[in-house]
């Protein structure tokens, strides 16, 4: 009951964090349009936070698409990597039950109807019952499941450890074609470039800079979130699989 409890609070949490961070991008929005800098300008030349990040060109819409693919990335990993998905409760008190009662093949098929990374693992061993090194074949099977899952579960984390480490890149990138830019604008005009004329690179630069650190941040305290979730739930996965197959080991040993 405290892990559903927990559970459904993390859950709150996230869906508060996204409404915060909604209405943080409104209000920066707000404060954009109310700024000093706008006054005595037009409707139509006040500069929102939507025509700042334009300004950024290209390279800016990149990073935007690389943090909407991060948050669908966040989403999912919250949903696959949980309790429920890798040591589910009701698994647990199944193989409790058959393994208990000496019901393998019973064991065997709940394994196999659930899929989760306990289930793999304690199927995969429940498969080697009988063989001619007894747990030791047991063990074998087991670890290597183990391993086969755990370098999945980590891959998963591949892609928001790319947005984390090329976001910033990118910003670099809109950095060097920003100042490019105006460098360019320089040598057109001999040196006599008026401050507006360069704005636009200068514009460029600071704003993709911005938007790599604002998107790689984040990313990389979620891919740290993620990597500990994982280590906590293989660490409690094992210590059940010690618990449900360790009369396996005592049974070989006498």
């Amino acid at each position: 009951m405290a892990q559903k409890q927990s559970r459904i609070n993390k859950r709150s949490l996230v869906v508060a964090g996204v409404v915060i961070a909604a209405l943080a991008v409104c209000a920066v929005e707000a404060l954009a349009a109310d700024s000093p800098l706008n006054e005595g300008y037009s409707e139509s030349k006040r500069i929102s936070l939507w025509s700042t990040i334009a300004s950024g060109g290209v390279i800016a819409y990149l990073i935007i698409i690389m943090s909407l693919i991060a948050v669908a990335l966040v989403v999912e990993h919250f949903m696959s990597i949980r309790a429920d998905e890798l040591v589910p409760e009701q698994l647990v008190s199944d193989l409790e039950m058959h393994i208990g009662s000496e019901r393998y093949k019973e064991a065997q098929a709940a394994c196999a109807d659930d899929g989760s990374f306990l289930a793999q693992v304690i199927g995969a061993g429940l498969n080697q019952v009988g063989a001619m090194f007894g747990f030791f074949d047991m063990q074998n099977a087991m670890q290597e499941v183990s391993e086969r899952q755990l370098s999945k579960l980590y891959r998963k984390l591949e892609y928001l450890t790319f947005i984390a480490a090329t976001a910033p890149m990118l910003g670099l990138l809109g950095t060097v074609t920003g100042m490019i830019r105006s460098f360019n604008d320089i040598a057109k005009t001999k040196g006599a470039a008026d401050p507006s004329q360069l704005a636009g690179g200068i514009s460029e630069a600071l704003i993709t800079t911005c938007l790599g650190l604002v998107v790689a941040i984040p990313t990389m305290f979620f891919v740290a979130f993620f990597r500990n979730r994982i280590d906590s739930f293989v660490a409690e996965a094992e210590t059940i699989v010690e618990k449900l197959m360790g009369r396996f080991r005592r049974a070989t040993a006498e």
